[in-house]
């Protein structure tokens, strides 16, 4: 594969010589900077909530720390489950639990009603998707380069 970028295409070149490492050293480099989910995830949780008095960046920073606590014990759960072999469970409480626990997370956090709930939980699971292949694309790019 030849893309004009001599240093992208080296890079690629190594990661086809090598999966087994590059598999690890994506795996170590997500490992180590996955904090930098929540200065990722800040501006636009700040878009759904900017009007709105008495919630700082502070709030916010709170909301997406626990949001990210809760999706790696998901994570864990998941693995476990995989490792006893309910693997007909799995994709339900991976399709499930994440958006009932962003909106009950939302609701509660900032006090919204019903509707304000609905819409902010679809934004959310929008941004969250946002999120993460920004996120993906920065550990591609550091893993890479």
């Amino acid at each position: 594969m030849r893309t004009g970028h001599p240093s992208f295409d080296a890079a690629v070149r190594r990661a086809a010589d090598n999966p087994e490492l590059t598999t690890y050293k994506l795996k170590n480099t997500a490992y180590k900077f996955s904090f930098m989910l929540v200065p990722i995830s800040l501006p636009f949780l700040w878009l759904m909530f900017f009007w709105r008095r008495g919630i700082a960046m502070y709030d916010h920073a709170v909301f997406v720390l626990y949001s990210l606590s809760f999706m790696s014990l998901l994570f864990v759960v998941l693995m476990g489950l995989g490792a006893l072999h309910a693997s007909t469970v799995i994709p339900w409480l991976a399709a499930v639990a994440p958006p009932l626990h962003m909106g009950a997370q939302l609701r509660e956090t900032y006090r919204l009603g019903a509707w304000s709930t609905v819409w902010r939980t679809l934004m959310l699971m929008f941004v969250s998707a946002v999120v993460f292949v920004l996120f993906l694309l920065l550990i591609v790019y550091m893993t890479m380069g």
